[in-house]
């Protein structure tokens, strides 16, 4: 199901029961692969709140080949999910602490970090490139696309960045979305689905600040368990054997955790 999986930096951690790469392929994997494919992501979209009028395209580790942010390397997606009106990114989390934090603010080896963790006009002491944002120096253009999500104005400094911290993931991964779905005239939306287990960190996030600083108006943005998804497969589909084996091999991975 994962195109060009050979060439993706799955990294060791990928071969782990724990992978929330691993959990996504299981799941979105055997979605994609169902003849029922369409009744089950009818019933996702339905449950939050979105278009649900497929047919419906599949596509795991997804990357913008056409580089639509002009990223140094395209982020992928763990799930991408496409119907005539809608583009659903899914980010899929098991046993993380949160979303992945920006590098920029990081030392290197011998090497002072590129970034102080503020949004304001500074010089990267690596490369003598003058911005607000690093990345923003070098090209990528997350910050294009920052104020038509986030109630956060690029004209001004921020002190500190609002996506020094998990949240850059969230951003990185929301505004890669939306150019896309422009450019697809699509209906943009972002989901992260996480295990649902209360000694798990993700299924105990609270995300009231984040919802907080989105736009009224931005794209949705939803969050559900992983177990939730499999309870709407199986009552899209519930002739099929394949949900309550696949709820078992889900459970069996949680247990393992």
């Amino acid at each position: 199901m994962v195109q060009g999986w050979g060439v993706l930096d799955w990294g060791r951690g990928a071969i782990s029961p724990r992978s929330s790469q691993a959990l996504a392929v299981d799941v979105f994997g055997t979605i994609a692969m169902s003849p029922n494919r369409g009744a089950v992501l009818d019933a996702l979209a339905t449950e939050l709140g979105l278009p649900a009028d497929g047919p419906w395209q599949v596509d795991l580790e997804w990357c913008d080949r056409e580089n639509a942010l002009g990223e140094s390397q395209s982020t992928p997606m763990d799930v991408v999910l496409r119907s005539p009106r809608l583009l659903l990114s899914v980010e899929c989390k098991f046993a993380e602490l949160d979303g992945g934090v920006c590098k920029q603010t990081k030392r290197g080896k011998h090497l002072p970090a590129q970034c102080s963790g503020r949004y304001a006009e500074q010089v990267n002491p690596r490369n003598g490139l003058q911005a607000r944002c690093a990345l923003s120096a070098k090209g990528m253009r997350y910050w294009d696309w920052v104020p038509r999500i986030f109630k956060v104005n690029p004209e001004t400094d921020h002190q500190p960045c609002p996506f020094a911290g998990p949240w850059y993931q969230w951003m990185r991964l929301m505004t890669i979305t939306a150019a896309v779905a422009e450019r697809e005239a699509r209906q943009p939306a972002f989901a992260v689905v996480y295990v649902d287990a209360t000694r798990l960190p993700m299924a105990r996030k609270d995300w009231t600040a984040f919802r907080a600083i989105l736009r009224d108006d931005a794209m949705p943005f939803h969050t559900l368990s992983f177990q939730r998804v499999l309870v709407l497969a199986a009552a899209a589909a519930p002739h099929d054997p394949v949900w309550p084996e696949l709820t078992a091999w889900v459970e069996g991975k949680i247990a393992r955790r």
